[in-house]
């Protein structure tokens, strides 16, 4: 990297190293002073902090009138005239953190208790990573940035080990205040590497482009480019409905060409468990999800990098408007998955579980419409079930209806989560972290529902969703028939039922929300009037999709 010659800008430059040095003399008089046992905070730090208030305000101001001015200019250095803004923070904070610490020594009894802990080792780390801080901001010196937040994992573990001593002294009565005073100067020092942290990761995410954390950063160096490779994360418009954070990365090494990863962090149990299907796609079909390229863990969260396929979800391609394309690729996924469920059909029965994946998720829905959480009503001597008593009486419903066949789907086949890419021709599974054996109108059900749900009021568009509706449908049901699936019908009404009404927690507007709910209720009724007849002359309303 190259120096950012724009820190010049009024003096910023001079101010950043002035408040690291200054930072740096505290550090030194507060060592002196816990070896000493001096119990009195000297002047010239007193001093020193003030200097270092003021100069975190004048760097604040200079970085903010820098930022609107730099308008034309690389998005680099509004990155990176952020990441000085937090360092300058955290600077500051530490300076508070040794006035603290200085100060608490006027509360020992006995002095020589603090010389039980190596506190001058949690020094030599603190003094290595505050010596790396300008050029590593100033020059975009990652390295250096690494070494920084790796100041905290090892202040953190000397804390560690102090702490467990504390633990035992705490037991010795006649030192239990001594103990006390000593515990809360190592957890300032502890907290001057949580500062440090930050500072580290704010250098690096000016550098990569986003927010990334030590652990992030690790994942990214040691599954892609190593110590060499540059790249920069970019910003997807994509909205993820499980919590997880979806970047794009970009990056090379030298001499190689560009390359795209998906970088995916979120919850440990949801990553792992999409690691496991995508593994298991690429055994059952290969190259109908992303290829991965590391996966990651540290503690309660995990990081995936996948395969970046260009191309648009179908609920892009239907918004394009562009008639050719939207052919062209229902087509393809048309193939692909009359493929993957000829391939992996399997002579088992299998029960659906539509009432059960309802009942989960109606919680849910009724803290985003509470209004629709009705209860069982009287219209006159007519009776007005509630949803709940609705599902009590289709549980026995469900019990009757199984599919004769499994086949491995996507378990969360939303229109969004089915890429094509024209210039492969290629038809992609993203998301498919519910994967499995089980009743292919789960992934038909779901589909349906997905496209029908789209909040456009577009005559035109709405005309193509219902066009690939029952397009989609006809498809589905013409492949039942051909497999001897006689209880389709009213195993995809069940399913849509389900999607109608859970896919309300995903839609704001009420009356959509409420029109959505209803048909669902709506679906749920002609399948209770049925039960008692066979099932193998249910047929599916057509009228719900309109």
């Amino acid at each position: 990297m190259s120096s950012v010659q724009f820190f010049d800008f009024e003096g910023l430059n001079e101010n950043f190293k002035f408040l690291v040095l200054k930072i740096r003399q505290q550090l030194d008089d507060t060592l002196t002073a816990m070896q000493s046992g001096e119990q009195l905070v000297p002047e010239r730090m007193r001093v020193r902090e003030d200097y270092i208030d003021n100069l975190k305000i004048i760097i604040e101001r200079k970085s903010y009138k820098k930022i609107l001015r730099s308008r034309t200019e690389e998005n680099r250095i509004i990155r990176i005239m952020g990441s000085l803004n937090t360092a300058t923070s955290n600077l500051e904070e530490i300076g508070d953190y040794l006035i603290s610490i200085v100060t608490q020594l006027r509360y020992f009894q006995n002095h020589t208790l603090l010389g039980r802990f190596d506190y001058q080792a949690y020094f030599r780390e603190i003094f290595k990573a505050v010596d790396l801080i300008v050029e590593s901001l100033f020059h975009g010196k990652i390295s250096n940035a690494l070494s920084i937040c790796q100041a905290e994992i090892e202040v953190d573990r000397l804390f560690k080990k102090d702490f467990d001593d504390i633990m035992v002294i705490l037991g010795e009565e006649n030192n239990i205040g001594d103990a006390i005073t000593a515990l809360n100067i190592l957890r300032y020092l502890e907290r001057i590497g949580d500062g440090l942290l930050n500072i580290g990761e704010a250098v690096i995410s000016a550098y990569t482009g986003t927010r990334l954390k030590l652990f992030e950063y690790m994942a990214l160096k040691d599954n892609l480019y190593g110590e060499n490779g540059n790249y920069i994360i970019q910003d997807l418009s994509v909205e993820t409905k499980s919590g997880c954070r979806i970047e794009k990365v970009t990056g090379k090494n030298p001499g190689e060409a560009l390359q795209e990863i998906i970088f995916k962090e979120g919850d440990f149990a949801k990553i792992k468990q999409e690691k496991e299907k995508l593994e298991k796609w690429e055994t059952v079909m290969p190259g109908l999800t992303p290829k991965i390229f590391g996966f990651k863990h540290l503690h309660e969260k995990a990081i995936i990098l996948l395969e970046y396929v260009g191309g648009y979800n179908f609920q892009e391609i239907v918004l394009r408007k562009d008639i050719e394309l939207q052919k062209k690729a229902f087509g393809r996924l048309l193939d692909m998955i009359t493929l993957v469920w000829t391939k992996t059909r399997k002579e088992e029965t299998v029960r659906t579980d539509f009432i059960g994946q309802l009942r989960r998720k109606l919680s849910d829905v009724y803290d985003v419409h509470p209004a629709l959480s009705l209860p069982t009503r009287f219209i006159g001597n007519v009776k007005q079930p509630s949803l709940e008593e609705r599902l009590n009486r289709a549980d026995s419903l469900e019990e009757q209806l199984s599919a004769p066949f499994s086949i491995f789907i996507h378990g969360d086949f939303n229109a969004d989560n089915v890429i094509y890419n024209e210039q492969e021709d290629r038809i992609v599974y993203i998301d498919p972290h519910r994967s499995g054996y089980s009743d292919y109108v789960q992934d038909v059900s779901v589909f349906l529902v997905s496209n029908y749900r789209i909040p456009v009021l577009d005559a035109e568009i709405r005309e193509k969703l219902v066009d690939i509706i029952f397009s989609f449908y006809n498809f589905s049901s013409e492949f039942a028939h051909q497999y001897g699936d006689f209880t389709f019908d009213a195993r995809l009404a069940l399913g849509v039922s389900r999607s109608f009404i859970t896919s309300t927690r995903f839609v704001l507007k009420e009356t959509f929300a409420k029109e959505m709910y209803l048909r669902g209720i709506y679906l749920l009724d002609k399948l209770l009037d049925h039960n008692g007849k066979p099932w193998t002359s249910f047929r599916m309303p057509e009228d719900v999709f309109f």
